[in-house]
């Protein structure tokens, strides 16, 4: 294990680490960054009762004003260290052509893996029904799907689930084929058959449908994973499963602002709201050469369950 001053945090390519981002990921966007100072710490969440209780507010000439209250629970975070790192001999960077770049490529490489596991853990967090409560979540089966064009009601099933959310979602998210079938569903496509020919048919696009649904953002889950074990025959499928969620999930979050979901980041092990590298040399190994290691320290947590909808089972 290398001595502290063996160890160089590389600004170059904890700035690679920052920049790479690979755009099928989805998990930042379904749970997005708020920075802090410390690994655990508490936060406030406050009772949204004392904000939609009504006041009297009327005061009399000779009166004072009506005393109201107001209270916040604490809850904690604690995040989780995350990283991996490569040896890069020497010789490897000596040797490469152009347009190889071995030390950054391995920064992108440990990045994408990190970026990985994080996108099938908000995967698992975000789409588990356990994680919903009663009246916040609905599995479809047989013709209610939406992949059954003839009977299904998308809009009639997104609609409740908007209606059974505290605030109006402002986000729609779902996997690539739920896309690729809904875009093609007759109640959808009803919208766009205007002026549609056979040389030019009629499909539903992104803002379309986001106009259909009045939602802002709609988040497509189009990464693969491999799932077979290490060693065997790949098989690759998609991480996000045939499921909708429906949330608002504040743009700007804040450490207490309202969000159906957050990702708590440390930023002593983050650059930027990203990753940190650092490097040092090893010449134990191979003639000599130098160890890559991609870091950062994050825990994703949903903080306001009522302001989200599950819909498993969308798609058959």
């Amino acid at each position: 294990m290398p001595g502290v001053q063996n160890v160089h945090v590389d600004g170059v390519l904890s700035n690679i680490a920052v920049e790479y981002r690979n755009g099928k990921m989805i998990a930042g966007e379904v749970f997005p960054d708020v920075e802090v100072g410390k690994k655990s710490d508490k936060y406030f969440v406050y009772d949204k009762a004392d904000r939609f209780t009504p006041a009297q507010t009327a005061r009399g000439p000779k009166d004072e004003a009506n005393e109201v209250e107001w209270n916040v629970s604490p809850a904690d975070y604690a995040c989780n260290d995350e990283a991996l790192k490569e040896f890069v001999p020497d010789s490897v960077v000596a040797n490469a052509d152009v347009p190889l770049r071995p030390r950054a490529k391995t920064v992108e490489v440990l990045t994408d893996l990190i970026m990985l596991g994080r996108e099938i853990r908000v995967k698992d967090l975000a789409t588990a029904p356990a994680n919903f409560g009663t009246g916040f979540k609905i599995t479809l089966s047989g013709t209610d799907q939406f992949s059954d064009f003839d009977n299904s009601d998308p809009i009639a099933v997104i609609d409740a689930g908007k209606a059974a959310c505290f605030m109006a979602p402002n986000t729609m998210i779902i996997s690539k084929p739920g896309f690729d079938v809904l875009k093609r569903h007759p109640q959808l496509l009803d919208h766009v058959k205007g002026g549609a020919t056979n040389s030019n048919p009629a499909k539903v696009s992104i803002d379309v449908m986001k106009e259909i649904f009045e939602v802002d953002n709609i988040v497509i889950g189009a990464a693969k994973y491999n799932t077979a074990n290490k060693g065997k025959t790949a098989s690759f499928d998609y991480i996000w499963p045939k499921s909708i969620v429906l949330a608002y999930i504040d743009p700007k979050p804040e450490l207490e602002g309202v969000s159906w979901s957050k990702a708590f980041r440390w930023k002593q092990m983050a650059t930027n709201q990203g990753y940190k590298v650092r490097t040092w040399r090893d010449e134990s190994r191979g003639g000599g050469g130098e160890v890559i290691e991609v870091e950062t320290s994050l825990v994703e947590k949903v903080v306001c369950s009522d302001l989200a909808y599950l819909i498993s089972g969308a798609f058959g």
